[in-house]
């Protein structure tokens, strides 16, 4: 039987422009990151339900969240609130904006002079940190004989996640979002390499992801610590199957050694980081998963690279941005690894004594 409205071009035209307005708010939802979505997300709920403002408010209104929370929240945080709460406004229609008012504005300076502080930033891991939690993880499994045992899967897994994070500098949502595809091995030639793509990234505004390549490292190698994890998660299960998956590389392991389809969740990867070092007998206090990107940006440094070299690496666009996570060194790699496999300096001699020696 016909729908009459099929024949009804009122209904049709109308069909179709809710269908393009569908389409709008898709597109419009894809411009921005999760991050982004979830801070403001987090931002009306703390504005509404924690200090019990209503929206939209006055500046009065905003003025007075900013008192209520100033020197109990970071200045940072506040910032980016006001700024959230005012796109708020924005976005739903407001003509009015309370975030562009002279009293807001106002407070907020006087905010900013009382409370700000400079930033306390992570300190950078250095290699031989990541070399003796890395010698940690290789005893747990060689004294471990069963192939599903958790305890063996998590450490070979927590291998290579912290050498990938290290040797590519990478966020911690760039990282638990690696699918299994995502990974390329080329073992033919005289010089093995993998291919990493990073599907999603900060600074990849455009939503096209990133390739990065890596030789194979003669010591504290991803490429064969990721190797090593596709044997151990595949145990039973097709190997080419998987590696041509969407499934997350770094998932969840189960107390009975089951691996799961799901990616170890944001909040953990800290948590997790921190357990790595405190049982490889490294203090885990002024550490954090950004200590890894600090820390190859300063290894990259001490081995001779330029600026350039390490923002394509990392994945910087401002100069100021790399400066900020080196220890008041004034030049920066990303060839910087293949030139050290040339010379067979990466870890060997100077390097490797200074892997040995203690902590500074």
């Amino acid at each position: 039987m016909t729908d009459l409205r099929d024949d009804d071009p009122t209904f049709v035209g109308r069909s179709a422009e809710l269908d393009l307005l569908a389409k709008e708010a898709t597109i419009l939802d894809a411009s921005e990151n999760d991050n982004t979505n979830r801070a403001l997300e987090n931002a009306v709920k703390h504005f509404t339900k924690v200090f019990g403002g209503r929206l939209p408010c006055t500046d009065e209104d905003l003025k007075n969240y900013l008192v209520m929370y100033a020197g109990k929240l970071s200045v940072a945080t506040l910032e980016q609130r006001r700024v959230l709460i005012g796109r708020w406004h924005k976005e739903n229609g407001f003509e009015h904006n309370p975030n562009d008012s002279e009293l807001v504005r106002k407070i907020m300076r006087g905010i900013r002079r009382k409370f700000g502080k400079k930033p306390k930033q992570a300190k950078p891991a250095p290699l031989r940190v990541i070399e003796k939690v890395c010698s940690h993880l290789d005893e747990v499994q060689e004294s471990i004989e069963d192939e599903k045992n958790s305890q063996k899967l998590r450490a070979i897994r927590d291998k290579a996640m912290l050498l990938t994070a290290f040797w590519f500098g990478l966020r911690s949502d760039e990282l638990i979002n690696i699918r299994a595809c995502d990974i390329k091995f080329h073992w033919d030639g005289d010089t093995p390499y993998f291919e990493l793509f990073l599907p999603k990234s900060k600074t990849d505004r455009d939503g096209q992801g990133t390739t990065k390549k890596l030789d194979s490292l003669p010591n504290l190698c991803p490429m064969r610590a990721i190797r090593d994890w596709f044997e151990a998660r595949c145990s039973g299960v097709d190997v080419k199957s998987f590696r041509e998956s969407e499934v997350p590389l770094f998932a969840k392991v189960s107390r009975w050694g089951d691996v799961s389809e799901t990616h170890i969740h944001p909040n953990s990867i800290n948590k997790l980081f921190k357990g790595l070092l405190e049982s490889g007998g490294v203090d885990p206090e002024e550490y954090s998963t950004h200590s890894m990107r600090r820390g190859v940006a300063n290894w990259i440094i001490d081995s001779g690279a330029s600026v350039a070299e390490l923002k394509e690496w990392i994945g910087w666009r401002d100069t100021r941005t790399a400066m900020r996570y080196l220890d008041g060194k004034s030049s920066l790699p990303s060839k910087i690894i293949e030139r050290k496999l040339q010379t067979g300096s990466l870890l060997s001699d100077t390097n490797a004594r200074r892997l040995s020696s203690p902590e500074d």
